[in-house]
């Protein structure tokens, strides 16, 4: 599947100081001392053997733990270790499915979602929402609802648009679901960035058995491990049983050194998340504001890493006729890489990230943004 993002990077490379920060979504923060120290230790071991097909026993406990601290009751038998929460979608998408079936998701959504059900010979969705950016509409998602519906998976704080569940959002969900025989696959890799009030209960709290929810995490965005490539789902002892299975017969289980630090995840003080939320915050709310100044239309996101905003008042302004070409001429013009909302499934948007500019940069970055935008939408760069 060929991304528009890709026309940007191109149009990016031609530049003599392109800005690709704005595009990433990978943690600027250092990870926590702990899981530092820990791979360290881990890399000094004197075993470098294949783990077991579904993790090593002593970092589903751990997972277990942080689950439990949030009221949550997973035991080790709940979890699978993966490559990464990707993979782990992937895994959940190749059991769920048979040729033919479908998966509902959200517009806009995370591109990997219909890439991967498409790739497993299963017909991806899309649930409609009028406003373009909240998470779901419960009336508009029963609609598409068919024989062959099989699950609907979405995010939560929303990559790209910000949006997360309330505790109320998240139980009508879990009941809809249940009362319709779907799996309801939680993408929670920004879980732990969550801003807006009632949002601290999980669709899994109000489903302790796993009889419809399926958690799909990572280490990636909470701890600042992206290189490090582990996640894992957490569901019913007997969808792990089949997920560890899929896994081991195509993929192999991740990387032993990695699964070994993170058994002291728990270690990690809750401070470092807090203070890591807090910083996230404070960058998103001066983002909005930039892009707000430059005439964007733009939403405070309720959480994650990433600002939505609506550019389609200035397609037309600017003489461009899609999303696309307008962030390739950006990122030629003005070296300002944007992610284009058709990858996204909703054109006329762009995504933005807060978190991978370097502190020493980012004031000079948000000041080298809004001079940019607003040069090349006031300039009528008519095409």
């Amino acid at each position: 599947m060929k991304r528009t993002l890709d026309r940007v990077l191109e149009a990016l490379n031609a530049h003599p100081d392109p800005d690709r920060s704005w595009l990433v979504g990978s943690p600027w923060f250092e990870p926590p001392d702990e899981l530092r120290k820990a791979m360290r230790d881990a890399a000094s071991a004197a075993s470098f053997d294949y783990p077991p097909p579904q993790g090593l026993a002593e970092l589903r406990g751990a997972v277990a733990e942080l689950h439990r601290r949030d009221g949550l009751a997973v035991e080790p038998e709940n979890v699978l270790i993966t490559h990464g929460s990707k993979s782990g979608l992937l895994a959940v998408f190749g059991c769920l499915l048979k040729p033919g079936d479908e998966i509902l998701h959200p517009v806009p959504c995370y591109p990997a979602y219909p890439a991967a059900i498409t790739a497993l010979g299963g017909i991806p969705v899309a649930v409609p929402h009028e406003d373009g950016r909240s998470l779901i509409d419960s009336a508009a998602l029963e609609a598409c609802i068919t024989p062959r519906t099989r699950a609907l998976v979405l995010s939560s704080p929303a990559n790209p648009t910000g949006a997360t569940l309330t505790g109320e959002q998240a139980r009508i969900l879990v009941d809809l679901c249940r009362e319709r025989r779907l799996r309801l696959v939680c993408d929670e890799a920004y879980e732990a960035f969550r801003f807006a009030p009632n949002t601290d209960r999980l669709p899994a709290h109000w489903d302790p058995d796993f009889e419809t929810v399926v958690q799909v995490r990572s280490f990636s965005k909470t701890y600042a491990l992206c290189g490090w490539r582990i996640g894992y789902v957490a569901a019913d002892p007997a969808l792990i049983r089949l997920l560890t299975s899929w896994q081991s017969a195509l993929l192999n289980p991740p990387n032993s050194i990695a699964q070994q630090a993170l058994i002291s995840v728990p270690a990690v003080p809750p401070s470092f998340i807090q203070e890591a939320g807090r910083r996230v915050q404070n960058r998103l709310d001066e983002l909005v504001g930039v892009l707000a100044d430059t005439g964007l239309g733009v939403h405070p996101p309720q959480g994650g890493f990433y600002v939505w905003a609506d550019v389609r008042s200035r397609l037309a302004a600017t003489g461009h006729p899609d999303t696309a070409s307008w962030c390739a001429d950006l990122a030629r013009q003005h070296g300002i890489g944007l992610w284009p909302g058709e990858d996204y499934l909703a054109p006329g948007w762009v995504r933005a990230s807060a978190v991978a500019c370097a502190d020493s940069d980012w004031e000079p970055a948000l000041d080298r943004l809004g001079t940019a935008l607003r040069s090349f939408i006031d300039g009528r760069n008519i095409k």
